[in-house]
């Protein structure tokens, strides 16, 4: 009886180890794949944070170049990766390219998001990846941010 234990907890050990072999070995070939995405750039007036709504009827334009032709989903997300905003669903993004997209702070219902973080992911369809770019967006407070032309 002793004996199977043994050999049952040495072929589990076993297969711990290559698993992990495995996964090591799938990690660092990811790594060495080119970027799909880069160049992301958030731009605000002077920052990545911009007030929504008001008289001013902000926006904030995120950009950024695609390295592979892919049809795409752009999204905006909170940080717990809960959808806040589909910018585009299905669009062609052709290869080096710079691709622009304008958020107005809002949800996909129209209701102005609350004051907080939030992050930009691009779902490559015919890859199957999510990315989540670099980078956060913020929404600050109302009247936190003079609007053009006015002194604060």
């Amino acid at each position: 009886m002793p004996r199977r234990k043994v050999d049952a907890a040495a072929v589990v050990f076993a297969l711990l180890v290559v698993a992990t072999v495995a996964a090591f070995a799938y990690a660092q070939r990811v790594k060495r794949d080119p970027q799909v995405v880069d160049n992301f750039k958030i731009a605000g007036e002077n920052s990545n944070a911009f007030t929504p709504g008001g008289p001013c009827h902000r926006r904030i334009r995120l950009k950024f170049r695609t390295t592979t032709s892919n049809d795409a989903t752009v999204q905006v997300i909170k940080p717990g990766g809960a959808l806040v905003r589909t910018l585009a669903e299905g669009e062609f993004l052709k290869r080096y390219t710079y691709h622009a997209y304008h958020w107005d702070g809002k949800d996909d219902a129209g209701q102005i998001q609350p004051v907080g973080r939030y992050r930009m992911r691009v779902l490559l369809e015919d890859e199957g990846r999510k990315l989540t770019l670099p980078g956060t967006i913020r929404i600050q407070k109302a009247g936190s941010i003079p609007c053009e032309g006015q002194s604060g």
